[in-house]
């Protein structure tokens, strides 16, 4: 039987009324009539009882009618369904980026994003070494480097701003730095060897000020986020990202008049994910959240 004609029954059924079926439809009356009466030869059964105000339904007709409905809600079911997947996608994200960045700011954020798109997975592989995208160890990064492969995709996040901090505590037994040769007097923190550092020129503070040579550290440890732990234990002083920092009042900024580096950062994806709408979803996430950045 055809759909069509059984939709066009569906509609005279609902408004019973020929005449307003046809306007909702927009076809003609006489066309309209035809397809019921098909679809009444069809079944060799009356579906409607005509009278001046309208149409009512025959006893068979109910029965149609309740047929037709139960696989209209079936069809609308079914599009929900296909929408919802489209829309509320599925399984696995892997998300690489910075230790320092991954633990203390996108972590907070994860699970807001999982309350919003309970259906997906989300790992957070957090590494200050660059993962090579393209071997699929990770699906997308957030990345302090420009990338430098020629079919990675990218766009501009957010600048991580970084300048010295020192704990109230620290500052208490050892004073507040009032220049930059004061820093000769204090334990300093650094980025530790052996490793390549996420971002260039991280050891600044070491050298800031010094026309010959650079300051002697007094701990170092190849982690940002490590460094930022020592600082707040009273280890010493260290340049710190400011973001690192915007959640514990008991860090204090020194020298405030001195702006250390600033690094630009890169949402980065490669070509074959570019229409995947998981990363879309993150990514817009991502964008939202830091909307309103002020490090």
């Amino acid at each position: 039987m055809d759909w069509n004609k059984l939709k066009t029954f569906y509609e005279v059924a609902i408004n019973k009324s020929i005449s307003k079926a046809s306007i909702k439809l927009n076809i003609s009356q006489s066309a309209l009539s035809r397809q019921i009466q098909d679809i009444e030869i069809d079944l060799k059964t009356a579906l409607f009882i005509r009278h001046q105000k309208g149409v009512i339904l025959t006893e068979q007709g109910e029965n149609l009618f309740n047929t037709v409905k139960d696989i209209n809600f079936s069809i609308a079911g079914f599009e929900k369904k296909l929408l919802d997947k489209k829309t509320k996608p599925s399984g696995k994200l892997i998300i690489n980026t910075t230790v320092g960045f991954g633990s203390t700011w996108l972590t907070p954020r994860i699970n807001k994003f999982l309350d919003q798109f309970p259906d997906m997975d989300i790992s957070l592989l957090m590494s200050d070494e660059e993962i090579d995208l393209n071997n699929r160890v990770a699906d997308i990064a957030v990345r302090v480097k420009k990338p430098t492969q020629g079919n990675l995709i990218f766009k501009k996040f957010v600048n991580f701003h970084n300048h010295i901090y020192g704990s109230s505590d620290y500052l208490k037994e050892k004073g507040i730095p009032r220049n930059i040769n004061d820093l000769n007097k204090h334990n300093l923190i650094c980025f530790g060897i052996g490793l390549p550092s996420p971002i260039s020129n991280i050891d600044w503070i070491l050298k800031i000020g010094k026309e010959k040579g650079k300051r002697r550290p007094k701990f170092r440890v190849n982690s940002i986020y490590g460094m930022s732990l020592a600082v707040e234990n009273g280890a010493g002083l260290a340049s710190l990202p400011d973001y690192m920092v915007a959640d514990k009042p008991h860090l204090v900024r020194v020298l405030p008049n001195i702006e250390g580096p600033s690094y630009q950062t890169y949402f980065v994806y490669t070509e074959e994910f570019k229409n995947d709408r998981r990363l879309e979803l993150f990514r817009d996430f991502l964008y939202n959240e830091a909307k309103d950045w002020r490090y």
